[in-house]
């Protein structure tokens, strides 16, 4: 299948490596609170909305102030960011270009609400790269579910099964395929398990490898 018309993107881990950052942020309120295991959870989190977040550590951790730990955790988050900066993942800078200059359509659909994304387009001076914007608390119901896919399609006017999806959680690839959409993983902090890598198209190893393959299919 050649050609396409459009491509959605999932934000943490794939544009931004901001899913270290918010390991190390979870990591830092569990040792002030005296959690354990903390980053176990954490990386559960990984690819959920805020929600569905809560949920987990709620679970993990029982009667706990979760609305004041989440509040640590963003401003720990923002902390390592103003020092730190917003970093981009390999190849995404150059994958957006070229998205633009090919007058592809593209969008973001993730787990982080809108104002987040928002926030690190603006930052980053990338919020002209994307005609649609979906963000975890505009769903009723997060990835795994295909609803905040279907919803980015929608907004883009692209049929799911010609626009790609491009992912590195298992519950994004979950996501993407319940969709209908064409799956691309790139992998990053946490293991895939074979479920996820059986939805891929392709798997790659960064954004610049995107880029070629997209090149390849408009040829």
């Amino acid at each position: 299948m050649t050609g396409f018309d459009g491509v959605v993107f999932d934000m943490d881990g794939v544009i931004f490596d901001t899913e270290t950052v918010g390991l190390r942020s979870w990591e830092a309120v569990g040792k002030r609170h005296g959690f354990e295991n903390v980053l176990h959870y954490a990386r559960e989190c990984i690819g959920r909305s805020t929600k569905d977040s809560m949920k987990i550590m709620t679970q993990a951790y029982g009667d706990i102030d979760i609305a004041a730990l989440k509040d640590e955790c963003e401003r720990e988050f923002a902390d390592i960011i103003a020092r730190e900066g917003l970093i981009f993942k390999k190849g995404a800078r150059e994958l957006l270009d070229w998205l633009k200059e090919n007058g592809i359509k593209t969008a973001i659909a993730s787990s982080t609400s809108r104002a987040g994304v928002l926030s690190h387009l603006k930052r980053t001076g990338t919020e002209d790269r994307f005609l649609f914007i979906v963000g975890g608390d505009m769903v009723e119901n997060s990835k795994p579910e295909p609803e905040i896919y279907l919803k980015a399609c929608e907004g883009l006017g692209t049929a799911p099964a010609n626009t790609f999806a491009i992912e590195d959680s298992n519950n994004g690839m979950i996501s993407a395929h319940r969709a209908g959409m064409r799956a691309l993983l790139v992998p990053d902090i946490v293991e895939n398990t074979a479920e996820a890598k059986s939805y891929a198209e392709r798997i790659f190893a960064d954004l610049f490898e995107v880029r070629e393959y997209f090149h390849t299919l408009l040829k």
